[in-house]
């Protein structure tokens, strides 16, 4: 009997696909509601507090390439299996470390294991779903990343009301980790092998070389690439909002108060853009979102010493995640079988580059006093990956897997 029978396609595939999201998430947020307490704790300059801030999308990158090829290999659910285990032992030895250096290595294991599931998850959950609710599904497992940022976020409010000291709160969050991603691996004893991948993908089938992937898809590798790229600039707010609140004042509960606020603006965005994938479709979102998130960083430039930070921030958060779900759907269908999680790692791994270098970037201009003029070229940038998106793309909305692979070969 196939172990993974019940999970098989619909709602619960893509929860047990978005537990990997979710971790990402809890990730994304933990380093940042605790950089103000490392900050002081441990002597961190702008410059280690943009690595360790950043670090993992350096790990993602090459989880993303070297799992893309594993997952195309031996396949999704082995992928699935065993990437985890990164971020669970990560996880818990981060909160024993006595050294920025020691915690550096860390983050970089913990996001290899990110980028190795956000590279294979995907892939099996589109190749399972239906044509005419592929969206919605890969949307749904989406939702997951927001609301691991808010479990990261209230457990450090609920540890700071409760009194805990600093240096005990934030190993905690980082430690705090391994719980999940244990219940992950748990969970995903059951996870079915894609169908698809078993036709296609198995052992011993001819695979694509890179250069006959790039001869046949390379629209399809600007394209997705270009919407991930936009994407990658976000981690200047998913990353460093406390950090963009924290310098204004008003104390670390208030910052708190506020990235609440934010996530849940975050996970309004994932929750639209999983509804709106199906309907309107991919291409038009990404155009849509991506243009209006060039905008909106222009927005909090202009704001960002004003009362309406706040505000702009919101929003900045809301068209991140309507980005992210629409770049999160286009990598997993443009792509055959047999390469799709090695050309989403390329596609994905150029996002963690600019997720890195964006966010590494953020301290250094805060502190300088440039952050609103790093925030103007930042929207400028956002807005020539829509056009490059908007010249590139194609519709896969509605259409089965076999359908876009034609389209994109055209």
């Amino acid at each position: 009997m196939n172990p993974g029978a019940g999970y098989r396609g619909g709602v619960p595939l893509s929860i047990l696909i978005g537990l990997g999201t979710f971790l990402d998430g809890y990730d994304l947020l933990n380093i940042s509601i605790v950089l103000p307490f490392l900050t002081r704790l441990m002597h961190l300059s702008p410059e280690m507090q943009g690595l360790l801030g950043t670090f993992t999308y350096i790990g993602g990158v090459f989880g993303a390439l070297v799992f893309g090829v594993f997952s195309d290999l031996r396949g999704r659910r082995a992928a699935l299996l065993s990437d985890i285990i990164f971020f669970l032992i990560s996880s818990l030895i981060s909160a024993f470390v006595t050294s920025p250096g020691q915690l550096l290595v860390l983050r970089f294991l913990i996001g290899f294991g990110i980028g190795a599931d956000i590279v294979s998850g995907p892939a099996l959950l589109s190749e399972e779903s239906p044509a005419s609710r592929r969206g919605f599904l890969l949307g749904i497992s989406l939702i997951m990343m927001p609301l691991g940022g808010l479990v990261s976020a209230l457990l450090a409010y609920l540890l700071f009301t409760a009194g805990v000291p600093p240096n005990t709160l934030w190993r905690i969050i980082l430690g705090a980790g391994a719980v999940p991603s244990a219940i992950v691996i748990l969970l995903r004893s059951r996870l079915p092998e894609s169908s698809r991948w078993l036709l296609r993908g198995a052992p011993g089938r001819r695979r694509l070389s890179f250069k006959e992937v790039w001869r046949g898809y390379w629209k399809m590798l600007i394209y997705s690439s270009a919407a991930w790229v936009g994407a990658g600039t976000t981690s200047i707010f998913t990353i460093f909002t406390p950090m963009l609140v924290a310098l204004r004042g008003g104390g670390y509960g208030n910052m708190l108060n506020t990235v609440l606020t934010l996530w849940i603006f975050a996970a309004l965005g994932a929750m639209l853009g999983s509804l709106m994938l199906d309907r309107i479709g991919r291409r038009i979102l990404l155009m849509a979102s991506l243009v209006g998130l060039g905008l909106i960083f222009w927005y909090v430039a202009v704001t960002y010493k004003t009362p309406g930070l706040g505000y702009s921030l919101s929003l900045a958060m809301f068209l991140t995640f309507l980005v992210v779900s629409g770049a999160y759907t286009v990598q997993t269908e443009v792509f055959p079988v047999e390469v799709k999680s090695f050309a989403d790692g390329i596609a994905f791994s150029l996002n963690r580059v600019v997720n890195f270098v964006f966010g590494a970037l953020t301290p250094i201009f805060l502190y300088t006093g440039s952050i609103m003029l790093y925030l103007g070229w930042v929207g400028a940038f956002v807005l020539l990956m829509a056009v490059t998106a908007l010249l590139t793309g194609i519709e896969t909305a509605r259409k089965d897997l076999e359908e876009i692979e034609r389209i994109a070969r055209k």
